[in-house]
């Protein structure tokens, strides 16, 4: 179930990183082009490291919290800037959503794998390395 989740979540970043790409594309801004293009080619390189990261989850599960942990990192920022005004209210169910799915991420990779969440930050996949 855990890896599944992790599968659909990771496929959502192709559709919104080419969500995010087609307007700028269609209409560039020379102050946003560069970093939307950017941050947008990243969500495509996460999606794909998540996807490659549930193939071995031993081994590979602090790319999934390390996912987790930017996620979570989104989710203040979000709220910070929406209690500032400077976000819509639109993104505050969706940072919701990364909240939950950041818990999920670092919690069910510890779970799944049985390595504590403290290792799997520090990028340890085996509990006695």
């Amino acid at each position: 179930m855990f890896k599944k989740f992790v599968q659909i979540t990771a496929l959502f970043n192709f559709p919104i990183a080419i969500g995010i790409m087609i307007p700028e594309l269609l209409s560039p801004q020379a102050s946003s082009f560069i970093i939307t293009l950017v941050l947008a080619s990243f969500l495509i390189c996460i999606g794909a490291a998540l996807l490659w990261a549930v193939s071995d989850l031993p081994r590979r599960a602090p790319i999934i919290v390390w996912n987790g942990l930017v996620r979570l990192f989104g989710f203040v920022v979000v709220t910070y800037a929406a209690s500032s005004g400077m976000a819509p209210t639109l993104f505050i169910p969706i940072a919701v959503m990364d909240l939950i799915t950041a818990a999920i991420y670092v919690l069910g990779s510890a779970k799944t794998t049985g390595i504590p969440v403290s290792s799997l930050i520090i990028g340890k996949s085996n509990p006695y390395q």
